[in-house]
């Protein structure tokens, strides 16, 4: 079956959400945004090159680098920052590629209803039920746990890749 991308430009981004405490005692609350980007992730004469999606016809294999920036412009520090996307249809999450300084990384098998840093699947065999280790082709969404706060004014980058089908 061919890619739901072959042949066609991406006009969708993954839905992105965002989860954060606020602190009890402040009068005024942090300010976070979230700016996706993504880009083409191409090797030129070895050389490493990135261009927008705006305008690229995706094929089976290209692989897409998204970015996550997140940005306080409130005047309070935002708790347990909690950014999270969808890994897009037509697309596999590349084993390895998220980055994310001072935050870890789950995934979901099932849009996001749960969550684990390495999630798993239970086959049935005729030996009785087996639990594995997922395939990230399977996962369908992906969020960053930030460990500590993000300052007023502070900004967050965090990202991942994916192959199209």
């Amino acid at each position: 079956m061919p890619s739901p991308f072959a042949g066609r430009r991406l006009a969708a981004v993954p839905l992105l959400t965002l989860a954060l405490a606020v602190p009890a005692f402040a009068s005024a609350g942090p300010n976070v945004t979230l700016k996706l980007s993504g880009a083409l992730v191409e090797t030129v004469d070895g050389q490493v090159k990135r261009l927008p999606l705006e305008g690229v016809t995706l094929k089976p294999g290209d692989e897409v680098e998204y970015d996550v920036l997140a940005g306080n412009a409130g005047s309070s520090a935002a708790y347990k920052l909690t950014p999270a996307a969808r890994i897009p249809a037509g697309t596999a999450y590349v084993a390895g590629s998220a980055k994310a300084p001072d935050a870890t990384v789950q995934f979901s098998l099932d849009g996001g209803k749960t969550w684990s840093a390495a999630p798993t699947i239970t086959l049935t065999t005729p030996a009785g039920p087996v639990t594995k280790k997922a395939d990230p082709s399977r996962f369908t969404s992906i969020r960053f746990l930030q460990s500590g706060a993000l300052a007023p004014g502070a900004k967050a980058l965090y990202s991942y890749e994916v192959r199209v089908k």
